[in-house]
């Protein structure tokens, strides 16, 4: 019996446990879902009393009356057969009575034979109930599983739970056809349980809970209490009429809604009724300002109004994003980007005409002034910076132009070709990704690197011309190792700057097209720390040039290398 008692009731979240006595104080065991053989002993358990809940799919339904109920036996002797004959309309042919617990409440179990959706049977058994009006009401008449209410944020809501049948000394037993008590064991209320699914018309039942959850979808969620409310407010603004000016528009709105909605008026039945309604409330001629159009803004309003508002009991009229399926409303996103791109292009050619002018403000304030004076926002203008802002227009502008530099004269006759080939166009060469974006090393090739400018900062250094600097080396050497010859107006070695003697200044390379990377490498070795690696590179190719020059004073890091 305990294997048939788990099979039966299987969802064991959430569930509820008490003390065996007249009114238990129900507690929920919210931390982990009963074992079944925890929820075995506790049914078998004299002292205490437990209950289940349901999933989202469930093989049975369960009707509660209370002895007080005004559909118990005692008080209405039709209202038990008036319920049966409403669960015959949905399919259900046979259930299962029990009396609940010594208050003598009664238990109406509707076994299925296979399981179904617990929403559409909640949903079913509520419309089929009402629709013989019985209402549905705590300690009066209940239904498991319920209508329960939607959960927002990601939460969950549990069904309602229900005590389980036949517990020893609890009460409750089987009933007979005359509502007579007769057994209490499991065995004989789970034979009658398997007659009455076997009774049940699943074919009606599933049309049954298609059609509920069909009405309940368009079933709209009046309140009474909400309209009650609503309308009262309506008449206290129409009675108290004008008390002060600024006050018309909001009064006319408010004879409108009610003239719609409660009174069910329309085009000129419901101006007219605005019109009179206005001019007949207290305060009309001594407030309203609008006296020589009143007419006119009654037709306004009400046009307004039936566009709004609707008849209280009519299907919903009005259409919209989140009302019906109007979405006429709705910018498309491709006219949002057009919008966008003919935005971008009047800045460009108003700052090319300016630029062009000479008339173009070097500061970003006076720049975005002039610019606006064109006609574009400044809201749109900083969302495209990169369109006119100094720090970034500039930037780019310098980023795309390709320096002009002389050529050194200092340059050997021998490496004369070599520089002038390598400073033609680089259009047609191959680029590689910038090191300071490689995930890995980079590994110097010769290849033109991707441009860029950058100023090196070390520690205090002075200006220092060594004239012991190696100058013979062999080319073909320097030549193999695949990077073109770096060279430079004056010579100067890293080694030879002692830190702790001099002031603070800046390393700054001057280098043309790709020799900038070579120099750009030994200077980021030697800040971190290389030092004898650079003076390895520097002994071995003794061709190499540098010139080192004072650039003002920096921060320094007294901790670098």
């Amino acid at each position: 019996m305990g294997k048939r008692l788990c099979l039966t009731f299987p969802y064991r979240w959430q569930a509820i446990v008490g003390v065996n006595e007249a009114s238990p104080q129900w507690q929920t065991l919210t931390k982990y879902p009963l074992r079944p053989r925890v929820l075995w002993r506790l049914w078998q358990d004299a002292s205490q009393l437990v209950g289940v809940r349901f999933d989202d799919q469930t093989r049975y339904g369960v009707i509660d009356i209370d002895q007080g109920s005004p559909y118990y036996p005692s008080q209405n002797p039709h209202a038990l057969a008036t319920l049966r004959a409403a669960l015959e309309t949905i399919g259900i042919y046979r259930t299962v009575v029990i009396r609940s617990s010594w208050s003598g409440g009664l238990h109406l179990y509707l076994p299925l034979p296979e399981a179904v959706p617990t929403f559409g049977l909640a949903s079913a058994l509520q419309q089929c109930l009402e629709a013989q009006d019985l209402s549905i009401a705590q300690a009066q008449l209940e239904v498991f599983p319920n209508c329960k209410s939607y959960a927002y944020n990601g939460s969950y809501s549990e069904y309602n739970a229900h005590r389980l049948p036949l517990q020893p000394h609890s009460g409750s037993c089987l009933l007979d056809a005359d509502l007579n008590p007769t057994f209490s064991d499991l065995g004989r209320f789970f034979e009658q349980w398997d007659l009455a699914a076997a009774a049940q018309d699943m074919r009606e039942l599933r049309e049954a809970i298609s059609t509920a959850r069909t009405n309940r979808r368009g079933k709209r969620r009046c309140y009474t209490n909400d309209i009650e409310a609503w309308l009262s407010d309506l008449r206290t603004e129409m009675a108290e009429g004008w008390t002060g000016y600024g006050q018309t528009n909001h009064l006319l709105k408010t004879i409108a809604c009610y003239g719609v909605v409660f009174e069910g008026l329309q085009d000129e039945e419901l101006t007219e009724f605005i019109h009179t309604s206005a001019i007949q409330a207290p305060g009309y001629f001594q407030w309203c300002r609008h006296q020589h159009e009143i007419k006119l803004k009654a037709a306004v309003w009400a046009r307004s109004a039936q566009g709004y508002y609707w008849r209280l009991g009519d299907e919903r009229q009005r259409e919209g994003i989140f009302h019906g399926s109007g979405t006429d409303n709705v910018i498309p996103f491709s006219k949002n980007l057009q919008r966008s791109q003919e935005a971008q292009e009047r800045i460009r050619t108003i700052v090319s005409q300016l630029t062009a002018e000479g008339t173009l403000p070097e500061t970003p304030t006076a720049r975005a002034r002039v610019i606006a004076a064109q006609g574009v926002s400044l809201k749109t203008l900083y969302r495209h910076p990169e369109l006119w802002h100094p720090d970034h227009w500039i930037a780019i502008e310098q980023w795309c132009k390709t320096p002009d530099v002389e050529p050194d004269l200092a340059i050997k006759e021998e490496n004369s070709e070599e520089l002038s080939e390598s400073s033609k166009s680089s259009d047609g060469k191959e680029f590689y990704t910038s090191e300071s974006l490689m995930k890995g090393r980079a590994i110097e090739s010769g290849l033109v690197p991707f441009p860029s400018a950058s100023s090196v900062r070390r520690s205090s250094m002075s200006e220092q011309c060594l004239e012991n600097f190696p100058k013979s080396s062999s080319a073909q050497e320097f030549e193999a190792s695949n990077v073109i010859q770096l060279c430079f107006p004056q010579l100067a070695l890293f080694n030879s700057l002692d830190p702790t003697e001099v002031e603070t200044d800046c390393l700054e390379a001057m280098v043309w097209g790709d020799r900038y990377f070579v120099l750009r490498r030994l200077v980021s070795l030697w800040s971190e720390g290389h030092a004898d690696l650079v003076r390895d590179l520097c002994k071995r190719h003794s061709d190499w040039k540098f010139e080192v020059r004072a650039c003002g004073p920096v921060e320094v890091n007294r901790d670098a290398p």
